[in-house]
């Protein structure tokens, strides 16, 4: 297998930056490190399961066939979900974790964007603010970069822009318009 992706490296950029200057678990007790409600993971990215050697005593690791799931058309063979069993080493956390509250959004002309996770609504205050202002600068140009490079892998890419034409479809839900 060729990787695309220097993992060491994207990891490495989001190694001293956090969503605020200040510890932002303060805010909601770190709700968005524990499994605040059973079975709650995330996937890995395409290739990150490099960074584990799936002995890791913190991660239960669930591996599922890309076709059973709806998910990426691209994504062929195995998907890598992983459920924290407690605190992680913050070294060795995964990149979901590196970029909380942040996620890709490509525009349809492809340009990379940076957007408040809203999944993430129910746990964290930063996401209910509903300013990505409020974030730390230097986590925001960070995060950007990682996803900057990982956008090189096309598989990545492929996948940041099927979630982000998902979103386009949610978002011109009838039930979202204001009346």
């Amino acid at each position: 297998m060729i990787l695309l992706v220097d993992w060491e490296r994207v990891y490495n950029l989001l190694n001293e930056v956090t969503p605020l200057p200040v510890d932002c678990g303060q805010l909601c007790g770190s709700i968005c490190c524990l499994e605040w409600e059973k079975g709650v993971g995330m996937y890995l990215l395409p290739g990150e399961e490099v960074m584990f050697d799936r002995a890791e005593e913190w991660l239960d690791w669930q591996e599922h066939a890309a076709e059973e799931y709806e998910y990426c058309p691209a994504s062929q063979g195995s998907l890598y979900f992983v459920i924290c069993r407690g605190v992680c080493p913050r070294a060795r956390r995964p990149f979901a974790c590196r970029t909380f509250p942040v996620s890709p959004y490509l525009t349809p002309s492809g340009i990379l964007e940076l957007r408040l996770e809203g999944a993430a609504i129910p746990v964290c205050p930063l996401v209910r603010a509903g300013d990505i202002n409020v974030l730390d600068r230097r986590f925001l140009a960070r995060a950007r970069l990682a996803w900057e490079e990982l956008l090189g892998d096309p598989l990545i890419r492929e996948l940041v822009e099927w979630e982000s034409r998902s979103l386009d479809r949610q978002a011109g839900e009838p039930w979202r318009k204001p009346l």
